[in-house]
């Protein structure tokens, strides 16, 4: 039962009750502490709320920072000179080769 139904409950049983006082204070007690949990939910709820909005802005944060790293990385590494061949790119042995006479020797 929600805690409004509840609460319009309660007024409509004060209703038909007479009024008789000591019953009128009780349950306003009871809507009290009612009343006081609920505002203790609330700022709960607002106290999460605002640490998942700063871990949120955190990360955003953070993947901003990394991505911008991996630009900075990215034109680092495009702006290198070219490898030089590898063992496993070897030279085609029979390409065309010009050798020097004190070579031949």
């Amino acid at each position: 039962m929600s805690a409004l139904h509840r609460g319009l409950q309660m007024v409509n049983e004060l209703m038909q009750n007479d009024w008789d006082l000591e019953n009128i204070l009780r349950q306003q007690d009871e809507l009290k502490v009612k009343l006081l949990r609920a505002q203790s939910v609330v700022a709960e709820c607002k106290a999460g709320l605002a640490d998942l909005e700063r871990r949120l802005e955190c990360r955003a944060v953070s993947i901003d920072e990394r991505q911008r790293n991996s630009a900075a990385n990215n034109s680092i590494r495009n702006a290198r000179p070219p490898k030089s061949r590898s063992l496993d790119n070897p030279v085609n042995p029979d390409a065309a080769v010009a050798f020097s006479p004190r070579w031949d020797r």
